[in-house]
């Protein structure tokens, strides 16, 4: 695991940043900054010490430090100290910000395979429009508007070339369609949110009811998908093509 630079960069501005606004006090605990957490949890992991690298790990993620290698290593920490439902919850939450990442795909895999629990298979649309994160198709709406935007007003201007920018603006255009789609199918994770199971032995019911007759049993850091929920506390999950209710005590949602 290498300390990049780039991260200890994010953690140094973090820490400026959210320290420059606070008022002096006469007696200030000493903290350490985020950055020498940071070293701290790494040097931890180096020495196998992956319970004490987590805890450093979700202190900096708890302190505002929301960056990629930071939930990676947690993930990886967790999946060291044998703790496969928190190390699964990191990966995919990783796979969420970086989706092109082969080395974070490789770990998710691997740490379901020890699970005993399905990988989710997503549907065509899902596998194109996940080939790019929420926020980058933030960013290609943002670029292709400004595009667009501008070629209109070049349109406009240039009389000699209306025609020929209006044409070359369709393309702009559709990039703006396809981003808004592709930020939709994202949204669907704060409709219908990714969960990890939790608690060991839990079955999914046929009904959101104590006493409902027993569906299936779902592995220890299973991956589902919610399709819908209860107002008592149930949720409807989908895993491995099956459907059936779970109390929300079992599991903990992935999307933050």
């Amino acid at each position: 695991m290498k300390i990049q630079f780039a991260t200890l960069t994010t953690i140094l501005f973090a820490t400026f940043s959210s320290s420059a606004f606070e008022k002096e006090s006469q007696t200030p605990p000493i903290q350490p900054s985020k950055s020498v957490i940071f070293l701290e949890a790494q040097a931890a992991y180096d020495d196998r010490r992956y319970a004490e690298a987590a805890a450093l790990y979700e202190k900096l993620l708890k302190g505002g430090i929301n960056n990629l290698e930071v939930e990676y290593n947690l993930a990886n920490a967790y999946f060291k100290n044998g703790n496969l439902p928190d190390s699964i919850l990191h990966y995919r939450r990783a796979v969420y910000a970086a989706p092109r990442d082969p080395d974070i795909r490789a770990n998710l895999h691997f740490a379901l395979n020890a699970a005993g629990a399905a990988e989710p298979v997503p549907s065509l649309i899902e596998r194109f429009f996940g080939t790019l994160s929420q926020n980058e198709w933030i960013m290609v709406a943002i670029g292709a508007y400004f595009t667009f935007t501008l070629l209109l007003s070049l349109g406009l201007l240039i009389r000699s070339t209306k025609w020929t920018l209006f044409r070359l603006s369709l393309l702009p255009a559709a990039m703006i369609l396809i981003s808004t789609a592709g930020w939709w199918q994202w949204r669907q994770l704060d409709i219908r949110p990714e969960w990890v199971v939790v608690q060991s032995g839990t079955t999914a019911l046929f009904g959101p009811i104590e006493g409902s007759t027993a569906h299936y049993k779902v592995p220890l850091a299973a991956l589902v998908r919610q399709r819908s929920s209860d107002a008592k506390g149930w949720v409807e999950i989908q895993y491995d093509g099956k459907n059936g209710w779970l109390k929300e005590e079992y599991i903990q949602r992935v999307f933050p």
